[in-house]
C-alpha cells in the first residue's frame, strides 16, 4: 500500500509546530497580492495629489535643460543626486506602504516566522523523479489552472475598461496636463478595483485549498503518532512539566483536606503532619497531610483559617512524619500518644461548645 494511503491520522500539535520552525505554513500568495493591491490602491486614492504635484516636479526637474550650465565632473554628481531626492520623495510613501501591508497579511495568515531552514540546500530538490511527480501533482495542476484563469479575467477586465473609456481616451488629448493625469488615474483605480475583486475571488479559493493540501501533506500513520507519544514521554522538558503539574494537583489536595481534618500535629516550627479521625469512617486516626519548613508553614496558615486545632508535640509530630505516608493509618505503637492529642482536642471543642 502506497506511504500516503497510511496516513490516516491529522497532525498533531508538536508537528504542526515543528513545521511552522521549518518555514512551512498554508498560507496563499494570492491573498496576499489581491489584499495589499487593494489597500495599496486605497492609499493611492487618498494621496492622489500628492503623487500628481510630486510627479509633475520630479518630471520637470529631470527634463528641463539649462543651456547656461554646462555639464562637468564638480556638478554631474549634484545633480544626480538632485533627482534621485526628488524620486525617492514621490515613491517612498507608497514603497513603505507596500512593504508594511505585505508583512501585515502574511502575519494575519500565518503569525510571526522566522526560519532559516528553507534557505538551507536540499538534495531532494535536484531528484529529477521528485520533480517529474511534482509537475503532475494536484497542486501544480491546481496552480495552473488558476494561473491561466487569473489571467484571461486580467485581459477581460483590461478589455472591458478599455471600451468603456474608449472616447475618453481618444479625446484625451484635448485635456489639460492636471485632467490627464487624473483620468488615467481614475482609469487605473476602476481596472485595479475590479482585478481585486477577481484576485479575492480567485484568493480565496487558493486559501482553501493551500490549507487543505498542507493539512494533508502533515498527516501521520498511526505509528508516527505512537512513536512521537512515545519520544514526548522521554522528553525531560515534558517529564518536568508534567511533574510540577502533578506536584501542584497533589498540593491542592493536601490543602484541601486540611479542611476536613481533626488535628494539626507540629514539632513546632519545621514539621506539621495533619490528623483527621472520624469514629463513623475511620477505625483508627489517619495522616491526610504532612510538610516540613515552608510546606509546614503553609499547612498551620490554612489550618488557622479554618479554625482546625494545632498541637505542639516534637516527638509525635517526627514520628509520624518519618513512619506514615498520607492516606495512611496511624500504626499502633502511636495510638496512645496520638489519643492524648486527640482527648486534649476533643476538650477543647466540648469547652467552646459550652461557651456558646
Amino acid at each position: 500500500m502506497n506511504d500516503k494511503d497510511n496516513k490516516t491520522e491529522e497532525a498533531t500539535p508538536k508537528r504542526l509546530k515543528d513545521a511552522k520552525k521549518k518555514g512551512q505554513v498554508a498560507k496563499s500568495g494570492d491573498l496576499s497580492a489581491a489584499a495589499s493591491l487593494f489597500v495599496f490602491m486605497m492609499f493611492i486614492g487618498v494621496l492622489g495629489n500628492y503623487l500628481f504635484s510630486n510627479s509633475l516636479k520630479f518630471l520637470k526637474t529631470s527634463l528641463q535643460t539649462d543651456y547656461t550650465v554646462s555639464i562637468t565632473k564638480s556638478n554631474l554628481g549634484s545633480l544626480f543626486i538632485k533627482n534621485i531626492i526628488n524620486f525617492v520623495v514621490l515613491v517612498l510613501p507608497f514603497a513603505l506602504i507596500a512593504i508594511v501591508i505585505g508583512i501585515g497579511i502574511s502575519l494575519v495568515q500565518t503569525g510571526f516566522i522566522f526560519s532559516t531552514e528553507p534557505l538551507k540546500p536540499d538534495l531532494k530538490r535536484l531528484n529529477p523523479i521528485e520533480g517529474f511527480k511534482g509537475i503532475f501533482s494536484k497542486k501544480s495542476i491546481f496552480n495552473l489552472v488558476k494561473n491561466i484563469l487569473k489571467l484571461f479575467l486580467v485581459f477581460y477586465m483590461t478589455y472591458k475598461n478599455l471600451t468603456k473609456n474608449i472616447n475618453q481616451i481618444i479625446n484625451s488629448g484635448n485635456l489639460g496636463t492636471e485632467k490627464i493625469f487624473f483620468f488615467l488615474l481614475d482609469f487605473i483605480k476602476d481596472l485595479t478595483f475590479n482585478i481585486i475583486l477577481v484576485m479575492f475571488a480567485l484568493s480565496i479559493v487558493d486559501y482553501v485549498f493551500q490549507k487543505r493540501d498542507f493539512k494533508k501533506n502533515l498527516r501521520m500513520t498511526k505509528q508516527e503518532v505512537m512513536d512521537e507519544f512515545k519520544e514526548m514521554e522521554g522528553n525531560p522538558e515534558i517529564k518536568s512539566f508534567r511533574a510540577s503539574k502533578q506536584r501542584q494537583i497533589s498540593m491542592s489536595r493536601m490543602m484541601s483536606s486540611i479542611k476536613e481534618s481533626t488535628v494539626v500535629v507540629t514539632n513546632p516550627t519545621h514539621i506539621a503532619v495533619v490528623l483527621r479521625y472520624d469514629s463513623k469512617l475511620d477505625k483508627a486516626p489517619i495522616v491526610t497531610a504532612k510538610g516540613e519548613d515552608y510546606l509546614a508553614e503553609k499547612i498551620k496558615e490554612v489550618a488557622r483559617i479554618n479554625k482546625i486545632p494545632i498541637m505542639e508535640n516534637r516527638e509525635l509530630a517526627r514520628a509520624m512524619y518519618r513512619k506514615v505516608e498520607i492516606g495512611d493509618q496511624v500504626p499502633v505503637d502511636l495510638y496512645k500518644a496520638v489519643a492524648e492529642i486527640l482527648a486534649v482536642v476533643y476538650q477543647m471543642q466540648e469547652k467552646n461548645k459550652g461557651k456558646i
